[in-house]
């Protein structure tokens, strides 16, 4: 699913890094459609929501899969609801939801439901929470080390597109040549929104900080970058062209997304995944392997990191929407596992 595009530069202002510290001069609390999010006991929440925007570059899950994946788009139990309810004998129940990772008012606004699950729930699960040191690791792991260029890779014509595209996100120069074409997807990958905004996922995690919740990292930041670089460098160069070459038409994919995702509606936003591969199949070769790496692969591992604390219940766990459907969602896996799921918004 989606996520807006990053500087990832740690000395640029406007980045992920930079804004860590720009928020700490405002203070804002979560607002949702039936009330507040966060407690209403007038705390200060930046200093959780700028530790939550630092995991923001390290989700590729919907900046790549969420815009470029192609996904099997069949008939399927869990093609519609975002939260379900999770019970199991003797344990409190616990709750999957799957969030789109944009900072769209629409997105972040909440319904009762969703905030009561969330309430009453002892633990937070999210896909990856990090530190300092692994931004720093991150950042670093989007730069070649061993002498190769972006822009021979890509293609004199395209480098300058992409140039064109980031416009005055683009980062400097030596950085852009540098740069991962998986890296370079990324940036580009989400459209432009005010930097300062958090996204939905962020806003969770800082209510979660506030309320002194359980923390569960379903993901090591480290095993998204090596998702990341196994997928083969010729499927890297053909999505991100793709990008470039279609930016307007993906850039229109994302207000499809944000409205099936408003309706619940799980297959069709498989579906429109599905659709940018725009009937190539050598495109649709290079999807498969970019959804197995990042959707499938990165679905079974947070089922592993979740093994033993749903066990325990009250855990609320919020992952891209794209990660619950299909036959290897994490739903289909769940009920495998003998969980009951009851599909509640």
């Amino acid at each position: 699913m989606l996520r807006r595009r990053e500087s990832l530069e740690p000395g640029d202002p406007s980045s992920y890094y930079g804004r860590r510290r720009l928020a700490q001069a405002a203070a804002a609390n979560t607002t949702v459609a039936h009330g507040p999010l966060t407690p209403p006991m007038g705390r200060d929440v930046t200093a959780s929501r700028s530790r939550s925007s630092r995991r923001r570059a390290l989700a590729p899950g919907f900046l790549l899969a969420g815009v470029l994946t192609a996904t099997v788009a069949c008939a399927d139990p869990f093609d519609h609801g975002l939260l379900w309810r999770l019970e199991r004998p003797g344990v409190p129940p616990s709750y999957i939801f799957g969030t789109l990772h944009s900072a769209d008012p629409r997105v972040t606004r909440l319904p009762a439901t969703v905030v009561g699950a969330f309430a009453s729930c002892r633990s937070f699960a999210m896909e990856i929470h990090l530190s300092d040191a692994d931004e720093a690791r991150f950042f670093e792991a989007t730069q070649f080390e061993d002498g190769q260029r972006l822009e021979p890779l890509l293609g004199a014509n395209d480098y300058a597109r992409l140039r064109e595209i980031l416009g005055d996100q683009a980062p400097a120069e030596d950085i852009l040549a540098r740069t991962k074409p998986w890296a370079a997807l990324l940036r580009i990958a989400s459209p432009r929104v005010a930097s300062a905004a958090a996204t939905l996922d962020d806003e969770l995690f800082a209510t979660a900080m506030l309320r002194r919740m359980g923390m569960v990292g379903l993901e090591l930041p480290d095993e998204q970058i090596v998702a990341l670089d196994s997928i083969p460098i010729d499927s890297q160069i053909a999505l991100l062209r793709h990008a470039i070459e279609h930016r307007p038409l993906l850039e229109a994919r994302l207000e499809s997304t944000i409205r099936a995702w408003l309706d619940r509606d799980l297959a069709t936003i498989a579906r429109i995944n599905l659709a940018s591969a725009d009937g190539d199949p050598a495109l649709e070769r290079h999807q498969v392997l970019l959804t197995r790496r990042i959707v499938d692969d990165r679905s079974a591992l947070m089922m592993y990191r979740l093994f033993l604390p749903l066990r325990a219940g009250g855990v609320f766990v919020a992952v891209g929407a794209l990660h619950l459907h299909g036959a290897k969602g994490m739903l289909a896996q769940l009920k495998a596992q003998g969980y009951k799921l009851r599909r509640v918004y």
